[in-house]
C-alpha cells in the first residue's frame, strides 16, 4: 500500500477517532465512593489533564456549610453540601457561581472532591482532583 493511498488516511483516521473515544475525560472515576460524611480539612487541588502553568488551589473545608479558599490571604465562603450525592454548592465567596464540586473516597478511603469549572466543563481543564492533605 502506497503512503499517499486513501486507504492509510481512513486507517488512521479511524485509529486516531478510536484513541480519543478511549480516552474520553472521565474525572468522577477517581471517587469511588460518592457523598457521606464530609471530612473537614485543608483540600490541596490540582489538574490531572493540564498541569503545565497550573497554579495550585488551596481550599479549606470547615463544615457542610462553609469553606474557606486559601490564596494570598483567606476568603471565606458558604455552600451547601448533599451527603446523599456528594454535590457542593458554593453560594457566596471566591468560588461561588463558577464552580461545583463532587465529594467523596477514593478506593483506598482518602476523602478527595473533585472541582468544576462549570464555565470550562466538559474541557480537560475544567477538573481539579482536590485531596485532603495529611493532617491538616
Amino acid at each position: 500500500m502506497k503512503p499517499s493511498s486513501p486507504y492509510v488516511f481512513s486507517f488512521l483516521l479511524a485509529a486516531f477517532a478510536g484513541a480519543a473515544h478511549a480516552a474520553a475525560i472521565q474525572p468522577l472515576r477517581a471517587i469511588a465512593h460518592p457523598g457521606g460524611a464530609l471530612e473537614p480539612g485543608t483540600y490541596a487541588c490540582r489538574q490531572q489533564y493540564n498541569p503545565a502553568g497550573y497554579t495550585d488551589k488551596v481550599i479549606e473545608v470547615t463544615s457542610a456549610t462553609a469553606y474557606a479558599y486559601k490564596g494570598s490571604q483567606r476568603y471565606p465562603g458558604a455552600m451547601t453540601y448533599d451527603a446523599q450525592s456528594g454535590k457542593m454548592v458554593f453560594t457566596s465567596g471566591k468560588l461561588a457561581g463558577a464552580f461545583e464540586a463532587v465529594y467523596g473516597r477514593r478506593d483506598n478511603g482518602w476523602p478527595i472532591f473533585i472541582l468544576i469549572d462549570r464555565e470550562l466543563a466538559p474541557k480537560a481543564d475544567a477538573y481539579d482532583y482536590c485531596a485532603r492533605r495529611a493532617g491538616k
